[in-house]
């Protein structure tokens, strides 16, 4: 899956406050409403398997064809979403990269009462990984296609208290499996699922400036050991505290620091106990401009033979513009730091750099084309990993 987004945080957590292109058209079957939608594009990458200069970089156009449509409807103040995509992408030069990929989702927003509101989403990805990504870092151009998994995730939130009130909860659970579709123990390895449980309290200390407390933890399960004595099964538990402020229309942020633990199944495996973050702010300084920063510290799971986990550090900086109605642009800049932690000597150290450059015009309400520009750049102690990669790409999408 091709993506235009190059930042490893995707800032969300501010709701779009920039102008935007006006609504999709939709057909009403009954009490839905029905929102088609094509967006095709043609890019061109100069290092298709992220190989290092010590390895071939194959250079290749490619071609993305993504039809989606997506159903809405409300009843009694509750909204539930339904959608579907597919996307197929064809490499020109490499047979080996093309793939098929498919995206469903379900998502359903209850509101029962003023202080009662329950959140509900289902969502299903049958992708895969490029070549040289993620578990083939370093030996993409010995795969002859790419690696293909099915994702399946569950979760639910149910919040107490009124919008208006100075304090209120949100209890949160979930599921997600990951299953890569190879039979042999270079993929079953990589099967996990992941057990979720969450809290946050917030609690309005003055308007526009809220405390914020969270819990979570993730209980992680291996479905297959290649050492059955020494697993990779683990569970976290993360407690973050801090503040939100949204005094004004122009600036929204956030700051959250705690403590996080990752405890292993296995005692040969290193337990991981430390700092943990998130923060983040978003600043409009006119209603047609947003400029957002964030960074965050954590855990994530090993793709690497020796390591336990990797200890991650992202951040990220965007700003996005409408010139005039029609025509807007987006700049994105990412760093990610990745120490991966083992018994093992000299295990990777990566530094990734990542940038987007795009520029969309709307012709018409349902037709916007669009430009843009990617770089991403690894550095590492280990040099098969490292990589260069620019794409270029024209996109065109068209709704109703």
């Amino acid at each position: 899956m091709i993506k235009r987004t190059s930042g490893a945080i995707l800032v969300t957590l501010f709701a779009g406050n920039v102008a935007h292109a006006q609504d999709e058209g939709a057909i009403q079957v009954g009490k839905f409403d029905i929102k088609p939608g094509l967006t095709t594009d043609v890019l061109h990458i100069d290092n298709v398997t992220y190989a290092s200069e010590e390895a071939d970089e194959i250079d290749s156009w490619v071609s993305v064809v993504s039809p989606k449509i997506d159903a809405y409807t409300e009843f009694n103040g509750h909204i539930i979403e339904m959608g579907y995509r597919l996307e197929r992408g064809d490499y020109y030069s490499t047979d080996a990269d093309d793939y098929t990929d498919h995206f469903a989702h379900l998502k359903g927003d209850f509101e029962i009462n003023d202080r009662n509101r329950f959140k509900g989403v289902a969502t299903y990805e049958a992708g895969h990984d490029e070549r040289g990504r993620r578990y083939s870092n370093g030996f993409g151009n010995e795969l002859t296609s790419v690696d293909t998994y099915k994702n399946s995730e569950v979760g639910a939130i149910y919040s107490y208290g009124a919008l208006s009130a100075f304090g209120r909860i949100d209890l949160s659970v979930g599921y997600e499996d990951m299953d890569y579709d190879g039979d042999t123990e270079l993929y079953l390895i990589r099967d996990r699922s992941t057990t979720k449980y969450g809290a946050e309290f917030v609690y309005r200390i003055v308007d526009g400036t809220n405390l914020l407390l969270d819990a979570d933890r993730n209980e992680i399960r291996y479905d297959y050991d290649a050492n059955p004595a020494n697993p990779l099964d683990s569970i976290e538990n993360r407690l973050l505290a801090g503040f939100s402020w949204d005094v004004n229309a122009v600036t929204q942020s956030y700051a959250k620091v705690g403590y996080k633990e990752k405890s292993f199944e296995a005692a040969s495996r290193d337990d991981f106990s430390g700092l943990a973050w998130e923060v983040g702010m978003s600043w409009l300084p006119y209603s047609y401009s947003e400029f957002t920063v964030s960074t965050k510290q954590d855990t994530r799971e090993t793709n690497t033979a020796g390591a336990d986990y990797i200890r991650g550090t992202d951040y990220a900086i965007s700003w996005e513009h409408s010139w005039v109605q029609r025509f807007s642009t987006t700049a994105t800049m990412a760093l990610m730091n990745d120490d991966y932690v083992g018994d093992v000597e000299d295990l990777r150290e990566d530094d990734t750099k990542k940038l987007t450059l795009a520029a969309d015009y709307e012709f018409r309400r349902w037709l916007t084309f669009g430009l843009y520009y990617s770089m991403n750049d690894r550095e590492s102690n280990r040099s098969d990993i490292e990589f260069d990669r620019n794409v270029y790409g024209l996109t065109a999408k068209v709704t109703l």
